[in-house]
């Protein structure tokens, strides 16, 4: 993605929770530049992953989410998967800690986290 808005939202008759549900699957935005990006639901493992500029908002994701990020920033309004930020060294992300569980599922090598 290097522009413009893509808003996904599941059917009002999907039959499922979208914030309990992945809608967007593995690898999303991989390499976006710029634009932004909101999902109604969770997104699969590797979301974010070398985003260097897009805008981006998941109820959730699965591992490894912001892997690599040089730029942009991520909101996360739901659980993640493990290994949140390995390698990131520039951007930001925003993550909802409901369960308290957010400390353990961040790579520390290079990320900061402050609550």
């Amino acid at each position: 993605m290097h522009g413009g808005e893509i808003v996904v939202v599941p059917d009002a008759d999907a039959g499922f929770v979208a914030a309990d549900s992945s809608i967007v699957g593995n690898a999303c935005l991989y390499g976006a530049t710029g634009g932004d990006f909101h999902a109604n639901g969770r997104a699969g493992e590797r979301f974010c992953v070398r985003n260097s500029g897009a805008y981006a908002v998941a109820e959730g994701t699965g591992d490894h989410c912001c892997e690599y990020m040089t730029g942009g920033v991520v909101v996360v309004l739901g659980t993640v998967g493990r290994n949140v930020g390995a390698g990131m060294t520039g951007g930001i992300g925003y993550f909802y800690d409901k369960d308290g569980g957010f400390k353990e599922r961040v790579n520390p090598e290079i990320v900061k986290m402050q609550r």
